[in-house]
C-alpha cells in the first residue's frame, strides 16, 4: 500500500480523531469511567484507520490513474 499524500493522510486522522472523541465521549457520558472511555475511543479508533486508510488509498490511486 502507497504512502497516503498530505490532502488524504489530514482526511484520516481527522476523521478518526472525530470518530475516537465522540464514541470517548458518549461512553463517559453513560458510565463516568475513564478507563471503558480510552478503551473504546481506542478501539474505534483503530478499526476507522484500518478501513478508512484502505479506502482512501483506493481513492488516491484512483485519482493519480485518472490523472496519468
Amino acid at each position: 500500500m502507497a504512502p497516503l499524500n498530505s490532502k488524504y493522510t489530514g482526511i484520516l486522522w481527522v476523521n478518526v480523531l472525530i470518530l475516537a472523541a465522540g464514541i470517548g465521549g458518549m461512553v463517559w457520558y453513560k458510565w463516568h469511567n475513564v478507563m471503558y472511555a480510552a478503551g473504546a475511543g481506542l478501539g474505534i479508533g483503530v478499526v476507522e484507520y484500518i478501513f478508512m486508510r484502505v479506502s482512501l488509498s483506493r481513492k488516491q490511486q484512483e485519482e493519480q490513474d485518472k490523472n496519468k
